[in-house]
């Protein structure tokens, strides 16, 4: 498979600072927020990216989804357009709606209908957290998103690979958000092209598979929340012991699988732990952090 390194760098792998993309098809894999969060204090590139994104988020609440400004809503989002040139997403065959004609729909509805939203609740303001919690908008959406609203950034960072290794490029006019007009915008921009089209590269620390946070974030609340209620209940539930064993010295353990099991939520429903375990949130920020580090590309590209 001709991937750009082998077809314009021919660099090493472990010399490989961006996402070495397929040329002829797309790598199943996404922006993820999680990262951009996560790396947003110690890498410049993820810093500008989330608050690009965030100036994005905010307009699109405070002045489409909080008024029920649905038509202007939808014009706003028609520019996020199919984003190829980053070579990222589900192979053709597995596009759906979400990633069609429809998407501006999709994704207007899906914050409109969100409880959060609604409320202009600055949750809603962080790509990381609707990813989470607003039922209509996956990972695919999200990293399409962060790819139309930050494609002069990612051009920006393309055009300094391709300068690093004396990698052709060509004049093409890009779209994308202009945080500081708070409009959408085009501007001519030097890219790398194969077959024809332009191709936009990613650093290599933002991109993830596709992974559901919603369960992530289910079993994080039942291991470090729902576990330690149930076993310091002051009045034991009928149903606590089925989720309780004990070692021979008599410790009590929490089976978090059981409880995960019993007490997991789909997306549009776990608001209701955000509500009741306070400050849930912002550590599973940090425990993703540690656990769900960014993808091996090497696996995918072998």
């Amino acid at each position: 498979m001709e991937t750009f390194n082998t077809y314009f760098t021919k660099l090493k792998k472990r010399n490989i600072d961006f996402v070495d993309i397929p040329l002829g098809e797309d790598l199943e894999a996404f922006i993820c927020p999680f990262l951009i969060e996560n790396n947003k204090l110690a890498n410049p590139i993820a810093f500008e990216v989330y608050e690009r994104v965030h100036q994005f988020l905010i307009k699109l609440n405070r002045d489409f989804i909080k008024p029920n400004k649905r038509s202007e809503g939808i014009e706003f989002l028609s520019h996020l357009h199919e984003p190829n040139e980053y070579h990222l997403g589900y192979s053709d065959r597995n596009k759906g709606k979400a990633v069609s004609d429809v998407r501006a729909e999709v994704i207007y509805d899906a914050l409109r209908n969100n409880v959060l939203a609604k409320q202009n609740a600055a949750i809603t303001n962080e790509a990381h957290f609707v990813l989470l919690l607003v039922k209509g908008i996956g990972q695919d959406i999200m990293s399409d998103i962060i790819a139309n609203v930050c494609r002069d950034i990612f051009a920006n960072f393309t055009l300094k690979i391709c300068t690093k290794y004396k990698v052709a490029t060509v004049a093409e006019i890009i779209e994308f958000y202009n945080a500081i007009t708070k409009k959408w915008e085009t501007k001519k921009v030097n890219l790398p092209n194969f077959a024809g089209k332009p191709i936009i590269l990613l650093p290599k620390f933002i991109i993830s598979g596709g992974r559901a946070y919603v369960n992530l974030y289910n079993w994080f609340i039942a291991r470090n929340y729902l576990s330690l209620e149930i076993l310091n209940r002051k009045k034991p539930l009928t149903t606590d012991s089925k989720f309780i064993f004990k070692l021979k010295n008599g410790t009590r353990k929490a089976i978090v699988k059981k409880i995960y099991q019993t007490y997991r939520k789909p997306k549009n429903e776990l608001i209701e732990f955000v509500k009741k375990f306070k400050g849930s949130l912002d550590e599973f920020v940090w425990y993703a952090k540690e656990h769900y580090p960014e993808l091996d590309l090497d696996s995918l590209n072998n």
